[in-house]
């Protein structure tokens, strides 16, 4: 009885030495477009000028596609961020919200800016309350915000020039990235195990959920290709 509890007390260090070795891993893809890219579209603007816009920025070279967002969606949630700086910046410019999408975790400021010579709003579309407002933003008084997490992106626009759009992902922690203009991206720190990434365009509505397993230290790899818009973009 003693030689059996000897054994059953070495099992169980030697178990917890085993997850105190687990390392978080890292997850690192690409997104790409490899269909046909549809013309840039002139949008007149207001002020007599003209603006030029495309909902898909596709690298020339690598197809890589800009502005996806990718999510481990299985991730659990973490304490909101305290004192969480320096806030992520949307700056009204040219008549366009830059950049165009912005991703936080919970409790970090989004600020919006005016760098134009003109007035602007920010008119947010949410499905928390909290999170929807129509406020005026001029050169010399940003808009601060922190907004409440939400699974689908808050959808930025505003109300005195209508084809100006961007949108904010708030996530309940930090596993979470958006591709680069060559359709890169990279999340570091995630805990190991077998994961789903959630990889998302709003502009055009194109999704797809991965399966991905994350091995202690170790970088594993992912690629997604996306060939045609199979759902219309979202209205303006």
């Amino acid at each position: 009885m003693k030689q059996f509890a000897l054994i059953a007390v070495g099992l169980f260090v030697s178990m917890g030495v085993a997850a105190a070795e687990q390392k978080p891993g890292t997850i690192r893809g690409t997104v790409k477009f490899v269909g046909i890219v549809p013309p840039d579209r002139k949008i007149a603007t207001s002020d007599g000028g003209s603006v030029i816009h495309n909902d898909l920025i596709v690298h020339p070279k690598s197809k890589g596609l800009l502005w996806t967002f990718v999510v481990v969606e299985d991730a659990p949630t973490q304490p909101k961020l305290k004192d969480a700086e320096p806030p992520e910046i949307i700056d009204q410019k040219d008549m366009l919200f830059i950049p165009r999408m912005v991703a936080v975790q919970h409790g970090r400021q989004v600020r919006f800016d005016n760098s134009d010579i003109c007035n602007h709003s920010v008119r947010t579309f949410a499905a928390t309350p909290s999170n929807e407002m129509n406020v005026f933003v001029t050169a010399a008084q940003p808009l601060k915000k922190i907004f409440a997490p939400e699974k689908h992106p808050i959808q930025v626009g505003c109300t005195l020039h209508g084809w100006m759009s961007a949108w904010v992902f708030v996530v309940p922690h930090p596993w979470f990235a958006i591709t680069d203009e060559k359709g890169e991206f990279t999340i570091k720190q995630v805990p190991p195990g077998k994961h789903t990434l959630w990889f998302r365009h709003p502009d055009t509505r194109l999704q797809e959920r991965r399966d991905i397993e994350v091995k202690s230290g170790e970088v594993a790899e992912v690629a997604i290709e996306w060939k045609e818009i199979k759902k219309p973009p979202t209205p303006k």
